[in-house]
């Protein structure tokens, strides 16, 4: 009886000890508010490879920032910014914008030794693109964004997208499939692009999605996944997450596969921050900061990587808290 009775403690403490390894942050962490230089609505968040963390402000015409996790302190890097919104750093060090401004929006890329910003593609078989939003990329060096109308006034040429731009420069449309593409990353092993799907009636439609989500996802959306092959190409698209509480924005990743996935709703002040692992599954619901929706999220690089910062909105903040994982790069 003896022997079964410490079986059974040794079994109870690996079981806790393996929920506690599958949590995100320790105990007691605390959301911290690093900057509040912006003027109302964050968004962006990436860490270059030197562990600056880049961010913007959509308040037209739109701001980039830098902040410097060792001294606190924040600078205006490029302003205005043709509102950029998404951020990501590609495989040679430059940030990669997705820029909105109507009229010249566009994906660009600012070298981040000598500022100077480029135009990378602007149009889809010589149609203009929307206002071209997150942005990620593949370890062959592909880049994959989504291209959605939100509530802009123009009226857009092409449909809600997802792309894929190879080094070479060729553009592919991956899917219409998604109501309104937001947030996208690639799973660490490669295999997996994940797609916020943003669906609201209060939005401007775009005439070009008639269909509109070809999930059956209702009002907030969720998380599409499709397996992603060697080739880039995509395929198997199905809802990996879905949600009623706020509208799927931004996302990171974890270098263990669990997707981290920031939603919000400016009308009704709704605020989330989900962590799922690989199949889909809430690991944790994140607290959130005291003040601000959440917008964006993504991890610190090198002696920051196991924190996760948040851009929010109404008020503008950055907000930084420590977490027990490392956040996945792929360059």
């Amino acid at each position: 009886m003896f022997r079964l009775l410490v079986g059974y403690a040794i079994l109870a403490a690996a079981l806790i000890g393996t929920a506690s390894a599958q949590g995100i942050l320790p105990e007691g962490a605390k959301w911290e508010k690093v900057s509040s230089a912006g003027k109302a609505f964050g968004e962006g968040v990436v860490a270059a490879k030197d562990g600056s963390i880049y961010l913007v402000d959509l308040a037209p015409p739109g701001t980039l920032y830098r902040y410097d996790p060792k001294t606190g302190q924040t600078e205006t890097v490029m302003s205005p910014s043709n509102l950029a919104n998404g951020l990501y750093v590609d495989k040679n060090g430059d940030l990669l914008m997705g820029q909105g401004l109507p009229g010249s929006q566009m994906l660009a890329k600012r070298n981040l030794k000598t500022g100077e910003v480029t135009k990378v593609v602007d149009s889809y078989h010589g149609k203009k693109l929307i206002a071209p939003n997150d942005i990620t990329s593949d370890a062959q060096g592909r880049i994959y964004f989504t291209d959605a109308r939100f509530n802009q006034a123009e009226e857009p040429e092409l449909p809600n997208s997802v792309y894929r731009l190879d080094p070479d420069g060729k553009l592919t449309l991956l899917t219409t499939d998604i109501g309104r593409p937001n947030g996208i990353e690639v799973s660490p092993d490669g295999k997996r692009l994940y797609v916020a799907d943003t669906i609201v009636d209060r939005l401007k439609p775009n005439p070009h999605n008639p269909g509109g989500d070809k999930f059956g996802l209702q009002r907030g959306g969720g998380v599409i996944v499709y397996d992603l092959a060697a080739d880039g190409s995509i395929s198997n698209g199905r809802v990996f997450w879905k949600t009623d509480v706020a509208l799927p924005d931004g996302m990171t990743m974890d270098t263990d596969g669990n997707l981290y996935v920031a939603a919000h709703d400016i009308p009704i002040k709704a605020r989330q921050l989900v962590a799922l692992d690989p199949s889909g599954k809430v690991i944790q619901e994140l607290p959130l900061p005291d003040e601000g929706l959440t917008v964006q999220v993504g991890f610190g690089r090198g002696e920051d990587a196991g924190t996760l910062y948040l851009a929010t909105a109404f008020p503008w903040g950055l907000w930084r808290i420590k977490t027990l994982k490392k956040g996945f790069y792929q360059n």
